[in-house]
């Protein structure tokens, strides 16, 4: 008995951590989350049978110079081949060339026609100067707009954007992570909200971060796609 017990007990625990927290997704805009090797290996059998409307998956790809993501490749293969719009993120090391940050990202990713824009993720500062952030983050944006033929996706953190962001690189979509509320990104001109990393999704045995796009997703696929008009 007390062994039944303890299993009923922990089938219970497991089954609240894992369980889906669906609210979180339920809003007017269109819902996404973003995945890299943290989240280990997923199952994309249960992801489809998720009760979030998941519509698009951003996948991390590189980082710096040489750094890849070990999952990318069956993670980003598996999302589109189970019908979900599509993107891939570089993390930008500022203390390493931006030049050779982008040959790494542009090594490793093969964006199609209707994938979602190349998106650079800057978090830190580093120990460069915000002149030369600035300097290396506009390198490696205009190589992504040449190669892809479209402006790339900015994604930064609210405050790290309003302290070093703010008033450079505006021509570039943006795509802010905030989770105090979407009226904290009143003063912003969003495009993708990243507005909690506590998403759980069937399929999926650790939490993800959960996105908004600020409108449908045929606006998406028209307005922030490889080879949409901008």
């Amino acid at each position: 008995m007390l062994l039944l017990f303890v299993l009923a007990i922990s089938y219970g625990v497991y089954f609240y951590i894992y369980r889906e927290n669906t609210a979180l997704s339920e809003s007017a805009y269109t819902f996404g989350i973003d995945i890299s090797h943290y989240q280990g290996n997923i199952d994309w059998d249960e992801v489809i049978q998720s009760h979030h409307p998941i519509e698009f998956v951003f996948v991390r790809s590189t980082m710096g110079v040489d750094g890849q993501d070990k999952t990318f490749e069956s993670n980003f293969e598996q999302a589109k081949k189970n019908g979900y719009l599509t993107g891939a993120y570089h993390y930008y090391r500022p203390n390493e060339d931006a030049t050779k940050q982008f040959e790494n990202f542009n090594a490793i990713v093969n964006l199609d026609s209707g994938d979602i824009l190349p998106v650079l993720d800057i978090e830190e500062l580093g120990d460069s100067s915000l002149e030369s952030l600035r300097a290396g983050l506009d390198t490696w944006l205009k190589l992504a707009e040449v190669e892809f033929g479209s402006k790339p996706i900015i994604y930064t953190g609210r405050t790290f954007y309003t302290n070093y962001l703010k008033g450079h690189l505006n021509e570039y979509p943006l795509w802010i992570a905030s989770y105090s509320g979407k009226h904290k990104l009143d003063q912003i001109d969003w495009v993708f909200h990243q507005f909690t990393d506590k998403v759980r999704v069937k399929g999926i045995n650790h939490q993800v971060d959960g996105n908004d796009f600020k409108g449908s997703l045929e606006e998406l696929k028209a307005l922030y796609s490889i080879n949409a008009p901008l």
